[in-house]
């Protein structure tokens, strides 16, 4: 075995405005502004009862204060990617933090719920670009070998968010008020525009090719209108006709932008790039994986809070297990996935975070913090395992003029799936409730309803409270053994069809180790 390994060479440096410095240090806007949108998507959800009581609005209301955000950050995505490609990365990403945090501080500021829906909108624009470009810039940054532990980084920060956003939401709304969510972002968005100017070397503008608007319109009708069916399925019912031609719309308009894409000179997404594959199997690898994740993530904080009776900040700090073992694993994976087969995190990643599902399948009434750190390491190491390597192996296999759009279509697939993951654990839950309580609804218990319940229970009736606890525990236990053949399409997409050592080839790495 070969011990030359380009990985001990010394980090080239870049250009700055304030002079060379390492890729690490121009990593920090990179890190601030997609720590700052992702943590956006959970950080609300434990403000949204103050915020409903205090706008007096309906429940469908609030919902779009999510959904609009998610669509937007889903349709533009890999749009703004493909910007990103053709004009100046580093300025166009500074503006997307300048957006997000505008965005923010105008949500803080609503008056009305409409106008707070149009204010959230535009935060997930800024978002869109923050996340369309970070896995570009990070390729730009950092050469070919040497990409892997800055990709862990990006792993660390999804996976942080779902354990940090309800305990940071929680603590602001029950110590400040529900505005301090979004406030929170402007001191740290205006630091993360700083560094970006600061910190950035002139990135972007590889890509000389204009932008094909009939399909950016086609692509965001499309992908809109699927995310919306995603969304709004489990309330509208997946068989009513308005769940139902919101899927036709979206394939007509999905179709009819392949169509154009194939036989347009300049494609907003580049079709070819699904023929590479080290591009296409981590994405749907990775996909899958997301699916599971956040079917079963999404869902834990509400038997934390519902079950075990903890406060939103309790219940984030038992969760920090989850992400503290993703600060470790992750950029160590990440730094692996450069030097030995990457293949072998990818496919060892599924085994773990199944063990940790499988685990989490008998839990009850009477577990307590010690009994679930063992499961709740276990989901976090898998979700370290895999997103470093699979993101490494994927920007590593796209050319460099297409970085952008790469890195847009990988977050679009990513939101896509946690979306389809939340409806689909959102979906089983409810659906195991309705068949053990009549009229139960499509609604998961909230910590308020347990709460009415308990002091129901404590007058003498103890029996509706029995009920839903023990309906809902049997329904969280269907979700997590639901989700375990989802992970192992991962496993199966990461055996059969990624490759390790085309990997280690294009990187330049001689030290490869086992091949799968």
């Amino acid at each position: 075995m070969n011990q030359n390994d380009n990985s001990s060479e010394e980090l080239p440096k870049v250009k700055t405005r304030v002079g060379e410095v390492s890729p690490w240090l121009s990593l920090i806007p990179v890190v601030v502004g997609t720590f700052m949108v992702v943590l956006d998507m959970s950080i609300l959800m434990v403000a949204l009862p103050k915020i409903t009581q205090d706008f007096q609005a309906t429940a469908s209301e609030v919902q779009w204060l999510l959904n609009a955000y998610l669509i937007t950050l889903v349709v533009l995505q890999t749009i703004f990617g493909k910007i990103g490609d053709a004009t100046r990365r580093d300025l166009f990403y500074a503006a997307g933090m300048a957006i997000f945090l505008t965005g923010s501080y105008l949500s803080a500021k609503s008056w009305c719920i409409s106008v707070f829906i149009l204010f959230r909108v535009i935060q997930a624009v800024g978002g869109a670009i923050i996340m369309g470009n970070g896995l570009a810039l990070v390729t730009e940054l950092f050469p070919p070998g040497k990409r892997g532990a800055a990709m862990g980084v990006e792993s660390i920060l999804i996976a942080a968010s779902f354990a940090l956003g309800p305990v940071i939401g929680g603590w602001l709304t029950t110590n400040l008020s529900w505005h301090w969510v979004f406030y929170i972002n402007v001191p740290v968005g205006l630091f993360g525009v700083l560094t970006a100017f600061l910190l950035f070397p002139p990135l972007g503008n590889v890509s000389k090719e204009p932008l094909d608007y009939i399909g950016v319109i086609l692509l965001a009708v499309g992908l809109g209108f699927f995310t919306l069916a995603v969304i709004k399925g489990q309330d509208w019912g997946w068989w009513n006709r308005k769940t139902i031609w919101s899927f036709i719309i979206s394939f007509a308009w999905l179709t009819a932008f392949i169509m154009r894409e194939l036989n347009y000179e300049y494609p907003v997404l580049d079709l070819s790039l699904f023929k590479i594959r080290n591009f296409s199997a981590p994405m749907v690898a990775l996909f899958f994986m997301s699916w599971g994740m956040a079917a079963a993530i999404f869902l834990i904080p509400y038997y934390l809070q519902d079950v075990l009776r903890l406060t939103a900040e309790s219940a984030g700090l038992w969760m920090l297990p989850m992400s503290s073992v993703n600060l470790v694993v992750a950029p160590i994976t990440g730094k692996l996935s450069d030097r030995i087969n990457p293949q072998i995190m990818m496919c060892l990643a599924p085994f773990v975070f199944i063990s940790g599902l499988v685990m989490l399948s008998n839990i009850g009434v009477n577990n307590d913090f010690y009994s679930l750190v063992l499961p709740f390491l276990a989901l976090g190491s898998g979700i370290g395992m895999i997103m470093p390597a699979a993101m490494n192996v994927m920007m590593s296999a796209v050319p460099k003029e297409k970085a952008g759009m790469a890195s847009g279509t990988i977050q679009t697939s990513n939101s896509l799936a946690r979306s389809i993951g939340i409806s689909f654990g959102g979906a089983v839950l409810t659906g195991k409730m309705n068949e053990l309580i009549v009229n139960a609804g499509n609604r998961i218990p909230s910590p308020q309803e347990i709460k009415l319940l308990g002091l129901l229970a404590v007058k003498g009736n103890p029996l509706p409270l029995l009920e839903i606890v023990d309906a809902f525990l049997k329904g969280l236990h269907a979700v997590f053994i639901s989700a375990i053949p989802i992970i192992v399409l991962s496993l199966i997409i990461s055996v059969f069809f990624v490759s390790g050592e085309e990997h280690l080839r294009k990187v330049g790495t001689t030290k490869v180790s086992i091949a799968l």
